[in-house]
């Protein structure tokens, strides 16, 4: 099987995921990584990693707009028989474009973030977003139990798509104490 993993930031996806993206390369599946290049670093992992210009913090439609036209011609190239997305971005445009090419996905909620702990346009419009692209995904999978309560009350997901990792996504606790 040919995996995807979409994040906000490569250095995060591999600093927090290596456990997880290492454990389905042992078990011989493909593995490629989708994130913007925020770190010097060197692919030793045996994945293929594929650069994404994106900004991070902004809303500026238009930069938005051709990270969503990255995205899908990634997904297009590559051609994965299943993609988790991470982080705001990613869950909504990575999803959107899964969804127009018919890939499969989950969506991996980590935080509420801005658009959750604000009531401005911007807050609205991320949220609006977020209901439309969520919806996309097979599954969503959350950290804590805040979350998974928001994310219900505000209508975002249906309870039957949203799964509740109680013990996490597998994060090295050792590394990570």
């Amino acid at each position: 099987m040919k995996l995807l993993f979409c994040d906000n930031s490569y250095r995060n996806l591999i600093n927090f995921r290596s456990e997880i993206i290492g454990h389905f390369l042992s078990d011989d599946h493909d593995v490629v990584i989708v994130a913007p290049d925020d770190c010097v670093s060197s692919n030793n992992g045996g994945y293929k990693y594929v650069a994404v210009d994106m900004e991070r913090c902004g809303m500026n439609p238009i930069r938005d707009f051709k990270y969503f036209l990255s995205l899908l011609r990634t997904y297009k190239n590559e051609r994965p028989d299943y993609i988790f997305h991470y982080t705001i971005k990613p869950n909504i445009y990575g999803s959107l474009a899964a969804k127009i090419l018919g890939i499969p996905s989950t969506a991996m909620v980590t935080g509420m973030g801005y658009a959750f702990n604000h009531n401005d346009l911007r807050s609205k419009i991320a949220k609006v977003l977020y209901k439309i692209a969520l919806g996309f995904n097979q599954n969503v999978l959350v950290l804590n139990s805040g979350n998974l309560e928001k994310l219900l009350e505000l209508g975002i997901v249906k309870k039957d798509k949203v799964i509740l990792l109680e013990g996490g996504e597998g994060v090295n606790l050792e590394k990570f104490k």
